[in-house]
């Protein structure tokens, strides 16, 4: 059939089954056949008239494009229906959905709302699981490679061992007893869930803590099970509704070493005599003695870093561990954010290592320190200010600072 005007290719399009489409959603159609057609090659040229073939074929384009343009309007359509923004699966995600194969077909993950997904997490967290994983807290490293692999990394950090499994977006941490204790868990699904939206649906938390650039929100799930959720930025500095990154489920009992440390008051005294040598709790490095380039070549690269004063913190997350060095690269303060040091309260501090040289609060936390050599001081850093409605406080990190190694930095 032969048409010799655009208009008669437009007339044909009426012909064609009702997909919605505009006319003048058909005219751009027209028009872009108009201005291009496709080489036996690949390419494209352009061309200012239609050969008798040419029209015909144009005819098929047109019907072609106007299926596929009503396929996507009927796709839009769907999709409309879903949450404005909910993230992708990430590809190796657990819950990921499979691809086709020969006896599978590819299918959808429902799309949990954000107070349903944190009543999950709550309803796991109190049997001992972290959301989308088999795995309970307390069952051994053994069950878990078992039923899963081997771990594609592992290393020691907090008195424990992780096994991590960055493509499932998983880690494990284990005790010397080969127990699991510690879960934590990242996907692009937990990014749905705001701080705000936590607060309303658990209320206030247990603690409150920022480090590495992230605030940690710590619940008690049972006397056993606490859910650390952490958000991306610190509620000091940013005004917008925080993120959720990253959840950890931990059982704190499951983290003591009672062959190492029979109770909190061993803890604290292994504190003060590391403070002694320049050293902090879980960090073999010291004060003055040793540069950061050590500390570098073994942790490797931070995962934050700032300056404050001339002096340069770098914070290592896996291992709550801050190293702060001189222009000279010599170190000069260097925090543990262990969480068995979050377990011990001011009071167990003052009956162990008594009543400290000073005392100041600041950005809503108490700080104790105490001289424990002519050169290195010993701070303690709790979470919160003594108040009648707060009258026990949890230590939130601890410091060995060298003051005489900032001297020539703190003028900026």
């Amino acid at each position: 059939m032969r048409s010799n005007s655009d208009q008669d290719l437009l007339g044909k399009l009426q012909g064609l089954p009702d997909m919605k489409m505009s006319a003048e959603k058909k005219q751009e159609i027209v028009s872009a056949i108009r201005q291009t057609k496709v080489s036996k090659s690949g390419g494209t040229a352009s061309f200012r008239g239609f050969s008798a073939f040419g029209k015909g074929l144009a005819i098929c384009s047109v019907l072609a494009a106007t299926v596929w343009l009503g396929i996507g309007l009927i796709t839009n359509q769907q999709q409309s229906t879903l949450p404005d923004s909910v993230p992708p699966i990430a590809p190796g995600s657990p819950t990921a959905s499979p691809g086709p194969g020969p006896n599978n077909s590819v299918t959808t993950q429902p799309v949990q709302q954000t107070e349903e997904l944190l009543s999950q997490i709550r309803s796991d967290a109190e049997k001992g699981r972290v959301i989308w994983l088999p795995f309970v807290l307390e069952t051994t490293i053994q069950q878990l490679e078992k039923g899963w692999s081997k771990p594609e990394k592992t290393y020691d950090a907090n008195g424990l061992t992780y096994a991590a499994f960055p493509s499932r977006g998983v880690v494990f941490g284990y005790n010397k007893g080969m127990q699991l204790v510690d879960m934590h868990r990242t996907d692009p699904k937990l990014q749905r869930v705001s701080l705000s939206a936590v607060e309303k649906s658990w209320g206030e938390p247990s603690r409150i803590s920022e480090f590495g650039n992230q605030t940690i929100y710590t619940y008690d799930m049972t006397s056993n099970y606490q859910v650390k959720l952490i958000f991306q930025g610190t509620k000091s500095t940013s005004k917008d509704d925080l993120i959720l990154v990253e959840y950890h489920l931990y059982y704190p009992q499951g983290n003591k070493n009672l062959m190492l440390y029979a109770d909190n008051a061993e803890i604290l005294q292994s504190v003060r005599d590391l403070a002694q040598n320049g050293q902090t709790f879980e960090s073999q490095y010291r004060v003055e003695k040793d540069v950061f380039d050590d500390v570098e070549k073994q942790l490797g690269k931070p995962d934050v870093v700032s300056v404050i004063n001339g002096i340069t913190y770098n914070t290592y997350r896996d291992r709550n561990l801050v190293y702060a060095f001189n222009k000279g690269m010599q170190l000069v303060d260097i925090r543990s954010y262990d969480p068995r040091l979050q377990a011990i309260t001011l009071a167990e501090v003052q009956k162990t290592l008594g009543n400290p040289a000073s005392v100041a609060t600041t950005g809503g936390q108490t700080i104790y320190t105490y001289k424990v050599t002519p050169n290195y001081e010993l701070k303690i850093i709790f979470s919160g200010i003594m108040t009648k409605e707060s009258s026990t406080l949890y230590i939130d990190h601890v410091n060995i600072y060298y003051p005489r190694g900032t001297f020539n930095n703190m003028a900026g």
